[in-house]
C-alpha cells in the first residue's frame, strides 16, 4: 500500500511539471521579447504564434475578470496591428478540409451548416459507428473468444446493411447542403468598389464586409444585356439610395461603363448606385458556377442575382426582373422617404418638368374621376405588364369603372416623383403613393411615356 502512495505522488509530481513546462517557457519567451510584466484578464498560456490562436485568446478574454499577479506573465498577448504588417485574419475567410464529405469548403460555409444543423452530423458519426462494430463483430468475438452462430450472423448482416445505407443516405445530404451553402457564401469573397463622385477616389469592398451595410443586386451578362437592364434600373436610382442598395454589372465580353450607354441624368445627384466590380474573372467564374449552364440552354442573354442586408440571396433569375416589385416585396425602404421630388439639373431640365407636368395630370384624373381626360392620357399599345397580368387572369376594368365614386383613390398622396428622359421619345417616372386609407403603407408606382 505505501508503494503504491509513493507511485502515486511521483506520478502527481511529474504531472505537475509537465503542466508547469508551457508556462515557464512562455514566460522565458515572453521576457526574451523584452515584454514588460503587467496583469492580465486571461490565465492561460499560449507560446505559439499561430493567427487563430490569437483571434481565440482575444474572444475568450472578455468574459474573464481574474488578475495575475505582477511579475507573472501568464499570457504572451499582442496588441499587433494586423494591417500595418498586412496578417489581418479573417476567421471567415479560407477554406477546411471536411473529412465527412473528403472535400473543402468555405469555413463561412460550415459554420452555417453548423448553427442550422446541430444534430445531423451526430446522426452521420452514429451510424457510422455502428456500421463498423457490425462488420468487425466476427473478429471481436474471435478475439474473446466467444463462438459465432448462425443467427449472429445475420443479426450481423441486418444491423450492417441499414447503417450502412442510413450513413450514406446522411452523408449525402449533408455534402448537397454544404455545397449549397458555399456556393451561397462564395460571393462573400468576391470584390466590389466604391467611386467617390467628389473625390473621385475609389475604395475597395468584399462583398462580406458590406453585410449590414448594403443590399446589391448584381447584372451578369452581355454588352446589349447590361446596356439594356441597367437602363431600366437607373429610374429607380433614387430608391435604391432609400433602400440602401447598390447595383453591380458583370460583362461577359470585357465592355464597360462607357459602352453601356446609360442615358444622361442616370447617374443622380444624390450618390453613386451604379458600383463597380473588383476582379472580373472571379464574378464571372461566380455566376457560372450558380447558372451551371442554363444560360446556355435558355433565350435569355443575362441573369441577375440580389442579396439581402445579411448577404444571402433574396431572389434571382434569368433575364429582365421586375425592380418595383423587387424594391417593393424584397427590399423595402430603410431610410424615411423624402415628400420632395427629384431636382431637374442639365440640358434635359425643360423636358423634365414636361413628363413631371404629365405625372401630375395623370394622377389628378386618377384621383379626380376625370375620365375624357384619363383616356386622352393613355396610350393604344399593348404594356408587356399588363398583358402579362391579363395572361394570368387577371381583369381589367374600363376607366368609367375604375374612376367612378367610391372606386378611385381619392385623397391619395403621390410623393418623392423622380423621372428619367431615356431617349427623345421614351421617358420613364416613378413615385410613391401613399393610399387615404392605407394606414401608412406606401406604394412605389412607375409609368412609362412615349410621343
Amino acid at each position: 500500500g505505501s508503494a503504491i502512495s509513493k507511485r502515486a505522488k511521483m506520478l502527481r509530481t511529474a504531472a505537475l511539471l509537465l503542466m508547469a513546462l508551457p508556462s515557464v517557457a512562455a514566460m522565458h519567451r515572453c521576457h526574451a521579447v523584452g515584454a514588460t510584466s503587467r496583469p492580465t484578464s486571461l490565465g492561460l498560456a499560449f507560446a505559439g504564434s499561430s493567427p487563430l490562436l490569437r483571434a481565440r485568446s482575444n474572444l475568450g478574454g472578455a468574459g474573464g475578470r481574474s488578475q495575475a499577479p505582477r511579475g507573472i506573465c501568464g499570457l504572451a498577448m499582442q496588441n499587433r496591428d494586423y494591417k500595418k504588417y498586412g496578417t489581418e485574419f479573417d476567421l471567415l475567410d479560407g477554406k477546411d478540409f471536411d473529412l465527412l464529405s473528403l472535400r473543402s469548403f468555405r469555413r463561412e460555409a460550415k459554420l452555417k451548416y453548423s448553427n442550422l444543423n446541430q444534430s445531423e452530423p451526430l446522426r452521420i458519426y452514429l451510424s457510422a459507428l455502428l456500421f463498423f462494430f457490425a462488420v468487425s463483430y466476427q473478429k471481436i468475438a474471435a478475439a474473446i473468444g466467444e463462438p459465432v452462430t448462425d443467427m449472429q450472423k445475420l443479426q450481423q448482416v441486418a444491423v450492417a446493411l441499414p447503417s450502412l445505407a442510413l450513413f450514406l443516405r446522411e452523408r449525402g445530404r449533408r455534402t448537397a447542403q454544404l455545397v449549397r451553402m458555399d456556393k451561397e457564401c462564395a460571393i462573400g469573397d468576391l470584390q466590389v468598389t466604391l467611386k467617390d463622385a467628389m473625390s473621385g477616389t475609389s475604395k475597395p469592398f468584399k462583398v462580406r464586409e458590406l453585410r449590414g451595410k448594403r443590399r446589391l443586386m448584381a447584372f451578369y451578362g452581355s454588352k446589349e444585356y447590361l446596356a439594356k437592364e441597367l437602363t431600366a434600373a437607373a429610374v429607380y436610382r433614387r430608391r435604391y439610395l432609400s433602400s440602401q442598395m447598390a447595383i453591380l454589372a458583370v460583362p461577359t465580353d470585357g465592355s464597360s461603363r462607357k459602352d453601356w450607354g446609360l442615358p444622361d441624368g442616370a447617374e443622380g445627384t444624390r450618390g453613386n448606385w451604379l458600383w463597380d466590380i473588383g476582379g472580373v474573372d472571379e464574378w464571372i467564374e461566380y455566376f457560372e458556377t450558380i447558372l451551371e449552364g442554363k444560360l446556355d440552354t435558355s433565350d435569355e442573354t443575362g441573369g441577375w442575382i440580389a442579396l439581402n442586408m445579411k448577404g444571402r440571396s433574396c431572389a434571382s433569375g434569368l433575364g429582365s426582373p421586375i425592380i418595383d416589385e423587387l424594391l417593393g416585396s424584397k427590399m423595402p425602404p430603410l431610410n424615411l422617404l423624402e415628400e420632395t421630388d427629384a431636382p431637374t439639373i442639365g440640358d434635359e431640365a425643360s423636358d423634365i418638368r414636361d413628363i413631371y407636368e404629365m405625372q401630375e395630370r395623370f394622377y389628378s384624373c386618377l384621383t379626380e374621376g376625370k375620365v375624357d381626360e384619363m383616356l386622352g392620357l393613355w396610350g393604344e399599345g399593348d404594356d408587356e405588364g399588363v398583358s402579362e397580368f391579363v395572361g394570368l387572369g387577371g381583369r381589367l376594368d374600363p376607366w368609367d369603372n375604375q374612376l367612378k365614386d367610391g372606386s378611385r383613390p381619392e385623397g391619395m398622396v403621390v410623393m418623392n416623383k423622380d423621372a428619367l428622359l431615356v431617349d427623345d421619345n421614351f421617358a420613364i417616372t416613378t413615385c410613391i403613393e401613399v393610399p387615404a386609407t392605407g394606414a401608412g403603407q406606401t406604394l412605389l408606382a412607375t409609368q412609362r411615356w412615349r410621343r
